[in-house]
């Protein structure tokens, strides 16, 4: 008999990270991935000679003083050596589209608070008051998200005591608060630019999560791997092998075996069987659910958590190659986010039709210089769709002219926005869209945001209810599309969590010793 410890089903990176950390603990651990390679979204493209990451959005807080540092993870995973990261030189470019009487807004932020409080002053008179206010309120917020965060028993009073400011905006909206401490509105667009990158409006996304999330940004910056994000996960799954564990690829997993709501092993396609009183899944409670499980073993409460939650952005990236270098094209910045206006409910709605040409555009060189050979550039270029948009507007029939009309569009608005001239540059292109995620990496439905944070599943409420997730014991799913922080990135440190909680599950750490 197949007999582990643990059984991790999935080789994204949440999937590696536990089964890596589980291992190191001492824990005989079992990886199981139903494709021949690992990593999940982290793959490369490779067009000519140029190679194009398909997780752009992986972005990494460069600081390791927090205890959910991506850095401290890969340390503690043995595998941070190896790597090396570049930092974005700036927070952000907005630039807008004049319409009508608005006009059109070309808006450059830099790192460092003090440097973005000066500069948004220098924009917005009157603003430096409320700005500082909510960076005070910003690292309170930050701070008893960690406490609450990396705290099994959570003390409510010492919460109170600490973090009192924290207890009055934790239930309230970002748009909310802003207006609470009175931001200018122009300062309030200017602030919320960052918001595609957590998925919800300002309307919608909690204060403490959006204020958390901008303070690291801005007060540390923001790092792009220059291994590309596969690397990392080559890194994590070569240190897994080194170490002894064992993976199998090419080995889809059917269905979850379970016995009076408790969880004894997994299935695979072709009827091998194996054993466990803790399996990890790398992947989303729909699929896990809804695909492997019987009907009549599926617990009611999770079905009831399933209905409530709602799907995030889908994400469509055209990839270009450019003969020329950044310099010579006269591209300065990294992160270009268009927006048709700063008002993020405006375009929040905008992005639920598929004629909206927002989105952000990003140009690698401009962080990691040798991204591409010399005298070239790589650049990307993602659109956002919410809702069903895209279900009754793609078809078999249109698909390709609709790809090719969306990238040659975002191109030649990237190009008016910016004022720069790349199309008579590209060298190579490729498009990937939502139906590309969907058909090859079996992403549900094509979204790779991950469930919306918005109201009632929000970041303060999924870590306070994790606990009362666990639906059919020994059963426990982690990745970054139920994750409960931003990006990619959240996969990593859902994927440790879950271990330690799986520890915690078997009995605590001491247990794993010697067992391998």
């Amino acid at each position: 008999m197949d007999n582990y410890d643990v059984i991790v089903v999935g080789a994204g990176n949440s999937g590696l990270v536990s089964a890596l950390y589980l291992l190191k603990k001492g824990y005989k651990v079992l990886l199981l991935e139903q494709q021949n390679k690992i990593g999940g979204l982290n793959q490369t493209m490779i067009k000519g000679r140029f190679e194009f990451d398909m997780s752009l959005f992986n972005y990494f807080i460069d600081s390791k003083k927090e205890d959910y540092s991506i850095k401290n993870i890969f340390e503690e995973l043995g595998i941070e050596s190896n790597l090396e990261f570049s930092k974005i030189p700036e927070a952000f470019r907005v630039i807008t589209r004049e319409g009508g009487d608005i006009p059109a807004r070309d808006i450059t932020m830099p790192i460092g608070i003090e440097n973005f409080i000066s500069k948004m002053e220098q924009i917005v008179k009157d603003s430096e008051t409320a700005v500082r206010t909510f960076f005070e309120l910003a690292l309170e917020c930050k701070e008893a998200l960690e406490y609450i965060m990396n705290t099994n028993e959570i003390d409510y009073d010492y919460i109170k005591e600490n973090y009192n400011n924290f207890m009055r905006v934790a239930p309230y909206s970002l748009s909310k608060v802003l207006d609470i401490i009175d931001m200018p509105l122009e300062a309030q667009e200017i602030l919320n630019t960052y918001w595609i990158y957590l998925g919800s409006p300002e309307t919608e996304i909690t204060f403490a999560q959006y204020a958390a999330f901008v303070y690291d940004a801005v007060n540390y910056g923001i790092l792009i791997p220059n291994t590309k994000n596969y690397g990392i996960a080559a890194d994590i799954a070569n240190e897994y092998l080194i170490s002894g564990g064992e993976l199998k690829l090419n080995s889809p997993v059917v269905k979850l075996l379970v016995d009076d709501n408790k969880i004894n092993g997994v299935k695979l396609k072709d009827g091998k069987t194996y054993y466990s009183n803790h399996v990890i899944v790398n992947g989303n409670m729909n699929v896990v659910y809804n695909k492997l499980l019987e009907p009549n073993e599926i617990p009611r409460e999770a079905l009831k958590n399933m209905n409530q939650r709602e799907e995030g952005a889908k994400v469509l990236t055209v990839y270009l190659g450019l003969n020329r270098s950044a310099e010579e094209l006269g591209l300065k910045n990294f992160a270009y986010f268009l927006y048709d206006s700063m008002d993020s409910d405006v375009e929040f709605n905008r992005m639920n039709r598929v004629n909206s040409r927002d989105g952000v555009v990003l140009c690698i060189n401009n962080a990691y210089k040798d991204a591409s050979p010399k005298g070239t550039c790589i650049l990307t270029l993602s659109t956002f769709y919410f809702g069903d948009c895209l279900d009754s507007e793609i078809t078999y029939e249109n698909y390709y002219d609709f790809i090719d009309d969306t990238a040659l569009k975002l191109i030649g608005s990237f190009e008016k926005r910016a004022k720069v001239k790349i199309k008579e540059y590209i060298e190579e292109v490729e498009i990937v869209s939502p139906l590309d995620y969907a058909k090859f990496n079996g992403v549900l439905n094509g979204v790779t945001y991950g469930y919306r944070l918005k109201g009632h599943d929000n970041l303060l409420p999924r870590y306070l209810n994790r606990n009362n997730e666990i639906y059919i014991d020994g059963l426990r799913l982690c990745g970054g599309f139920d994750g409960d922080l931003y990006g990619y990135s959240s996969s990593y440190v859902d994927g440790i969590n879950v271990a330690k909680m799986t520890i915690e599950d078997m009995g605590g750490e001491d247990s794993g010793k010697n067992k391998n």
